[in-house]
């Protein structure tokens, strides 16, 4: 019984865990698909491939730095 007692509280933090780094990261998509989008519509000198390009790269390095952190941030907090 012991040995249950003692892994719940840690699957609970796992699961706080990934649920708020699931959270950024599909909020990340999300917005990166949209900068993506724009930046293509708004493109008006024939580089849309480009731009494209651009909010790609842009956007999935601000989405894994910032999923990252809260990863990080939130291993920390859990840690004993």
């Amino acid at each position: 019984m012991e040995g249950d007692a003692g892994t719940t509280p840690t699957e609970k933090e796992r699961h706080l865990l990934t649920s708020r780094v699931r959270k950024n990261l599909a909020i990340g998509l999300v917005i990166t698909a949209v900068i993506a989008s724009l930046s293509v519509v708004i493109a008006d000198d024939g580089s849309k491939a480009e731009e494209f390009r651009k909010s790609l790269i842009i956007g999935f390095s601000v989405t894994g730095a910032v999923t990252a952190v809260t990863w990080l941030l939130q291993r920390r907090r859990s840690a004993p």
